[in-house]
């Protein structure tokens, strides 16, 4: 059953970040969007956006549900896309697991309600492609939703958006089926929308020159905490480099290897935070990010085990994830987050 929830958190991870596979090999949920010409106009930095989802994944012979939140911060605005640090938390048969990312937010907070209606109009007039469907119409209560459908003789995946006139997400709704018979659901609903304030950086930090490797380690959480965690056991390394810069948008590659094989993928940052570093500015004061509407803060919390400087993710009261930084730099010397299940994921520099 540990293994079906920490999936469950995967897939939900996944599908929701906005760079899950769609049934369509090699698309993601932001091609499968319409093409964005404009970001709404009440879009801007420091604005925050907080959801609560629930999830269930399961096939003929075992199944599980979880639930979870998800905080949306608004940091920059590039190319007609809004980005933002996007934190997960979920939590399991009471295991939480937890991942933070830059990532893009159309589908995930917004959608420019004309450019739906146009795309929909389009693709009517021109007949859709094969394993596709696109629908639009009202949702009542000023609301509209955008039906957005990938299927092939294998798998499909099927998005139901709902959203309001100035096309602020109210609800998600995500289906997906899979050929050897498995599925996966998730509910998500809008909690509210808050403001924070984001200070003025202009600047990329140093860390995003480096091209760090970190070795991996598993470990269980003795006492349901982050300062609680068993010997940890080795299973792999992982390395970054810078691939593009798209003002103030750094795409970075990414590659894992660990005794289950290799794998590659690619991550956002931005002049505020990324996969491997911080910008120092933000350590020099005690409160990295505060949402005291849900309960959700990022901290300095002192030196780490490391001799950097220590952060410290809390929810709800608990502190669920811990990030240690060069105070120089800005750059990741470690990290320990859980995973689900009362495992934890941790990193170390090596190089």
């Amino acid at each position: 059953m540990k293994k079906k929830l920490i999936l469950i958190f995967l897939l939900i991870s996944l599908l929701l970040m906005s760079f899950s596979a769609s049934a369509q090999q090699g698309l993601t949920l932001q091609d499968l969007l319409p093409e964005s010409n404009k970001v709404p106009s009440w879009i801007k930095p420091g604005l925050v956006a907080a959801y609560k989802f629930q999830g269930g994944s399961g096939d003929q012979t075992s199944a599980g549900t979880g639930q979870g939140y998800q905080i949306y911060v608004i940091t920059n605005i590039e190319n007609n896309m809004a980005y933002g640090i996007g934190f997960d938390i979920f939590i399991a048969a009471g295991y939480p697991s937890y991942s933070s990312s830059i990532k893009p937010l159309k589908g995930v907070v917004y959608l420019d309600p004309k450019e739906v209606q146009d795309e929909v109009r389009k693709a009517q007039a021109a007949g859709f492609p094969q394993g596709m469907r696109q629908e639009t119409g009202t949702a009542g209560n000023n609301l509209y939703y955008y039906l957005l459908e990938s299927s092939d003789n294998q798998s499909m995946t099927r998005y139901f958006f709902v959203y309001d006139k100035n096309g602020l997400i109210q609800q998600v709704r995500i289906l997906e089926k899979y050929g050897d018979g498995s599925s996966t659901v998730i509910n998500v609903d809008l909690l509210g929308v808050y403001q924070t304030s984001l200070p003025s950086i202009n600047t990329m930090p140093p860390a995003v020159k480096a091209s760090p490797s970190y070795q991996l380690y598993s470990s269980v959480s003795l006492f349901g905490g982050t300062t609680s965690l068993s010997n940890p056991t080795p299973f792999g390394t992982t390395s970054y480099s810078l691939a593009k810069s798209t003002g103030s948008i750094l795409t970075f590659s990414s590659q894992m290897n660990t005794s289950y094989g290799s794998k590659a993928s690619k991550s956002y940052g931005n002049q505020y935070v990324g996969p491997f570093y911080i910008h120092p500015q933000l350590l020099k004061t005690n409160s990295i990010l505060n949402i005291p509407q849900i309960g959700f803060s990022w901290t300095v919390a002192g030196r780490g085990q490391y001799g950097g400087i220590l952060t410290q993710v809390q929810f709800s009261g608990s502190p669920i994830a811990q990030f240690e930084y060069d105070p120089n730099s800005g750059l990741l010397i470690s990290c320990n987050f859980p995973t689900g299940g009362g495992m934890y994921f941790i990193a170390v520099l090596s190089r």
